[in-house]
């Protein structure tokens, strides 16, 4: 039984915030989940709703370590929180992961009920009594909201792993990039690119890429706070970057081909480890939610049938080649670029998948998955697990349902950042404050719905 509480009382609910891959929240002013803690305290303001007594907290994980990895650095961060008293006996704890944030929950869940008897060591302890049992982690744990997660993996993995000398390019590219926005002369060519780029087509990704740059940029004549704040900036620029450089295993643990049998990733589980999940989680009494986020299709590929593969040596394959949707939603090229990189590969709709319905936030045509569909990161239909009945499908990029939907401009205080959210995929989803609203009031509701 956890300790310091009372076992009858409900206490706090704490919702724990878990990013996906590449998850950003440390960069400077830059949020990953972004407006999601304004919105919760306009959920609070609902009738019948400040009743309730909840935190909202945010897990800042490794970036693209692998799904074990990236588990046992968010059992450590539980376990630190039960060993210093401020999760409690009574109080309930709801995960909540977006993209590979949900197999690193499902992760988690599995090695706590393999060993709940095991006992973590934190902050020096020496005695059992300071250490914390994993099947206490497990008794907080109630709920669990899967947001765009990758259940059975992702076209796009396969895609990237199969260019990993341009990846690698482009990361040390940008970790050069970031030494030399330390130096005094910051007016480089790279700097003139991508103000250029930013400024001429508006490119989300863009946008953020020079807000990150001009952040970390020290000003040695400048007040000594800002000075301080940007070398803060440059540093975890630095680290998330040489995270990314030196641990990208995250993308063999959604990748669907050449697995290896790789059982220690849970979108390799066979069917006979998912009816296993399921099964413990009734036991442990740990409900569980999903929302499958749909993005808008620019192109036109056949119903009923695999999208061909992108090929970088058959033009005739290539996103501005391939035949557009009619009539094509407004779209930029980098959503045409990620939807068709996942559109093609080796998913496949599995036998008799159920198609959950309504949609929570729909655009003016709902329609059923294919194989294909994805929401530019995520292929839609990997996404509807581990029941029907608990899952919701939401009109959205992979990244409108954490906020990056608009841009939204940075404090006015010394930074150079100007926007600290993006619409980072412009896919014409339709996705804007109304539907944030709904998906994470729902959320909320959900979270406390015990």
């Amino acid at each position: 039984m956890p300790r310091n509480g009372s076992p009858h009382r409900r206490g706090r609910v704490h919702i724990v915030l878990i990013p996906g891959f590449a998850g950003f929240d440390a960069l400077g002013q830059m949020e990953y989940y972004a407006g999601v803690t304004p919105q919760f305290h306009r959920w609070k303001k609902l009738p019948g709703r400040g009743r309730f007594d909840l935190d909202l907290h945010y897990f800042d994980n490794f970036p693209t370590a692998a799904v074990r990895t990236r588990a046992a650095r968010l059992r450590n961060y539980l376990a630190k929180r039960i060993a210093r008293g401020e999760f409690v006996a009574g109080d309930e704890i709801v995960l909540v992961g977006h993209s590979t944030g949900g197999l690193d929950i499902r992760w988690l869940l599995w090695k706590l009920n393999e060993s709940p008897d095991q006992k973590l060591a934190l902050d020096g302890a020496t005695g059992n009594d300071f250490m914390v049992p994993a099947k206490e982690i497990l008794h907080l744990i109630k709920r669990v909201v899967f947001l765009s997660v990758p259940q059975l993996g992702t076209n796009i993995a396969d895609w990237v792993r199969s260019h990993a000398i341009g990846r690698d390019l482009v990361v040390a590219d940008l970790r050069a990039s970031v030494t030399a926005s330390q130096a005094p002369v910051v007016d480089t060519l790279q700097q003139r690119i991508l103000d250029y780029a930013a400024k001429g087509s508006r490119l989300g990704v863009a946008l953020a890429i020079r807000d990150a740059m001009s952040e970390a940029e020290a000003d040695a004549g400048g007040d000594p706070m800002c000075v301080a704040s940007a070398q803060e900036a440059a540093s975890e620029l630095q680290l998330w970057l040489r995270h990314i450089a030196t641990n990208f295993h995250a993308i063999d643990d959604l990748a669907l081909g050449n697995a290896h049998g790789d059982p220690e990733s849970p979108a390799h589980f066979n069917d006979e480890m998912r009816e296993e999940e399921k099964t413990a989680w009734k036991r442990h009494g740990i409900a569980t939610r999903s929302y499958a986020t749909v993005g808008a299709r620019p192109f036109a590929f056949s119903p009923g049938r695999p999208a061909e593969l992108w090929d970088l040596l058959k033009p005739s394959t290539y996103p501005e080649f391939t035949p557009r949707q009619h009539p094509a939603p407004h779209t930029d090229f980098v959503y045409r670029g990620i939807y068709r990189a996942c559109a093609g590969g080796p998913f496949t709709l599995r036998d008799n998948q159920p198609i959950p319905e309504p949609f929570l936030v729909a655009d003016n045509s709902p329609l059923e998955p294919e194989s294909w569909d994805n929401d530019g990161i995520v292929n839609t239909a990997s996404m509807l697990w581990p029941n029907k009945e608990h899952t919701l499908l939401v009109s959205a990029d992979h990244m409108d349902i954490v906020g990056h939907y608009a841009p939204v401009h940075a404090a006015p205080e010394c930074h150079r950042r100007k926007y600290q959210a993006y619409d980072l995929f412009k896919s014409g989803s339709g996705f804007d404050d109304a539907g944030f609203a709904k998906v994470w009031n729902d959320i909320f509701d959900y979270c406390v719905s015990g």
